[in-house]
């Protein structure tokens, strides 16, 4: 066990007075290498944590040589990833081995509260003597594990491991208790809402809806959206649906029949964006994602901060985002025929005077500066005052 120090009392730059932490956050990767919404989080945490004063490293692989590097006032420790081939011959990935590459470094260094985003690393947080706490990023399935079978032993192995498991959403607490019997504690991802300024004005233009995601992922319901486009196009014919953030798509037009070639000419394909997205969702009508198993939806609120409305899936998180209709409408998952209704009705809701603004003042409760910051801080001194075996 790691022997803890008394946190030492630093001024932000707010001028707040806050007990500093040393805190380790621990991920197979991190942003802008992957560009994911578990990765997103981790570096937009990174950023406020030390932004309110802590000391932080980040410790994820990377595919080429190892590297450190202090970006934001944040320490990245960056281990070149090792996968042997017997194992990913077995279906193992990084994410798996990551642990394993972490275990040295972080024996070597200590840390008031280890904070890991993946099972192994969990593990090897406590193997190295560190509080430990879990982030269960995804949205636990009985079929998640049907195709993996060992990413059920891994978890529950993760779940043991952690002092305390936090979960992005109230959805993703009960599938953990449910299938695992272990507890878990709610705290969704924030976003920097700066990083998102607002199109405030209604939107009255021809019809853009926006879908950010990977096209590829049939998690992500892509083939259902593109299934409800015909209704879009009947009631909206200059409708444009982007699609934004890469992967193969084709697969969705298949049962489109005699609405194959408008759907196609309807669809602008934008690729995979590294940089500032916040144009797209400015310039949107109404941003979509129609998936199943989502455990937060962070897209949705970059959207909703943008002064965009949405519309989403009842699945999952993410009917705790869009938890009113005055910023958006939900769907049953799989459902094209209600999906297209609820896209005509906040394209509709869009282009009214008040949306805009609704949106952004009902985004601010992610903002990392406001709740969600601070409850992540809570729970780590949290973790610090309790005694484990």
């Amino acid at each position: 066990m790691a022997r803890l120090r008394r946190p030492a009392v630093v001024t932000t730059a707010e001028g707040d007075r806050v007990n500093e932490l040393r805190i380790c956050l621990v991920s197979p990767y991190s942003w802008p290498e992957v560009t994911r919404g578990g990765e997103r989080y981790l570096h937009d945490l990174a950023w406020y944590l030390a932004g309110r004063g802590h000391q932080v490293e980040v410790l994820s692989g990377t595919d080429g040589a190892g590297y450190e590097e202090v970006v934001e006032g944040v320490r990245y420790i960056r281990l070149h990833h090792r996968l042997p081939a017997h194992l990913a011959a077995r279906g193992t990935t990084k994410w798996d081995t990551f642990g394993a590459v972490a275990v040295p470094t972080l024996l070597r260094r200590r840390h008031d509260v280890v904070q890991a985003l993946a099972a192994t690393s969990a593990i090897a947080a406590r193997v190295a003597g560190h509080r430990t706490i879990l982030t269960a990023m995804g949205h636990p399935t009985e079929d998640q594990f049907g195709r993996r079978p060992f990413d059920r032993t891994l978890l529950q192995a993760g779940l043991t491991a952690a002092h305390l498991t936090i979960a992005p959403s109230e959805s993703s607490v009960r599938q953990i208790r449910l299938l695992f019997g272990q507890p878990a504690l709610s705290l969704s991802p924030g976003i920097r809402t700066l990083d998102f300024p607002p199109n405030l004005t209604p939107r009255t233009g021809s019809p853009r809806i926006l879908f950010s995601g990977d096209a590829a992922d049939r998690r992500k319901g892509i083939g259902y959206l593109i299934a409800a486009m015909p209704a879009v196009l009947d009631r909206f014919p200059d409708a444009r649906l982007d699609l934004l953030g890469g992967g193969e798509h084709q697969w969705a037009y298949a049962n489109l029949g005699n609405d194959l070639t408008r759907v196609r000419a309807a669809v602008d394909d934008l690729g995979r964006q590294t940089g500032d997205v916040s144009g797209y969702y400015r310039r949107a009508t109404v941003t979509v994602l129609p998936a199943q198993h989502e455990a937060f939806g962070l897209v949705l609120v970059e959207s909703l901060a943008s002064g965009t409305p949405v519309v989403c899936s009842a699945d999952g998180g993410m009917p705790d985002i869009v938890s009113t209709p005055a910023v958006g409408r939900l769907a049953p998952f799989g459902a094209p025929a209600l999906l297209s209704r609820a896209l005509v009705e906040c394209v509709e809701l869009a282009r009214a005077q008040e949306t805009p603004r609704r949106c952004t003042e009902h985004a601010q409760r992610w903002d990392w500066r406001n709740e969600i910051g601070p409850a992540h801080e809570e729970v780590y001194h949290r973790v610090i005052r309790e005694r484990y075996p």
